[in-house]
């Protein structure tokens, strides 16, 4: 009788249902408008947020015009040491970096050439960013006593995420190594990324051939 109360009692329960309790009520509270543009419009009168609760924004989705998701994620992910505000910096400065060059290349060039060049580094960073998600990733799979590297493909926000730590890696390497400073490195990246140049590009289309040369290895992935 004791061995197999031991027995149950060495069993661990682990529920695998999802959670279903709320701290917004559905029927009280409602989404918030994170649009700036959508934010300047005035309410419709059947909108339920004009007589009903508006759940609390995110801190990387307020509406003003120096905070954005994207680049709140890459100080996210090029923070070191849990020192934030550092990381905060560097990105900053690389986003002014950018727009210093992005207006000499503006001020030198024809009218012509004047409507090819983006002058909001937000738009500068997140376009390089977007060019250098990868469509694929490598992937551990043990068959047989042989781990072998699979091919699978991945979602948008790992996609997004795997693009900002190639990133960061490079540009921590080249920084290491006495070049120059990581702010200015993550400014070249990003520009040359926009153009779908620089190392971080073709670290991607490496990261393609490698899963292409593994493509053989794809029935492991059930």
């Amino acid at each position: 009788m004791t061995t197999k109360l031991a027995r149950i009692a060495q069993k661990r329960w682990i529920s695998s249902t999802t959670s279903t309790s709320n701290m917004y009520d559905p029927r009280v509270f409602r989404e918030p408008i994170t649009d700036v543009q959508e934010l300047r419009k005035p309410l419709d009168v059947d909108d339920e947020r004009n007589f009903l609760f508006v759940k609390a924004m995110k801190s990387d989705a307020t509406p003003v015009f120096y905070r954005d998701h994207v680049i709140d994620k890459l100080i996210r992910v090029c923070t070191k040491d849990g020192e934030k505000e550092t990381s905060r910096r560097n990105v900053h400065s690389a986003l002014e970096i950018i727009k210093r060059r992005q207006y000499k290349a503006w001020v030198k060039a024809s009218d012509e050439e004047k409507k090819n060049i983006e002058l909001d580094p937000f738009v500068v960073a997140k376009k390089g960013i977007k060019n250098c998600h990868p469509l694929m990733k490598l992937q551990g799979v043990t068959r047989g006593g042989t781990t072998y590297q699979v091919p699978f493909p991945i979602e948008e926000p790992e996609a997004e995420f795997r693009a900002m730590k190639m990133m960061r890696d490079i540009c921590r390497v080249r920084s290491k190594h006495g070049v120059t400073h990581f702010k200015d490195i993550l400014a070249t990246e990003l520009l040359a990324a926009s153009q779908n140049e620089g190392s971080t590009i073709s670290a991607k289309q490496e990261l393609h051939k490698t899963c292409e040369a593994n493509r053989a290895y794809a029935h492991y992935r059930a």
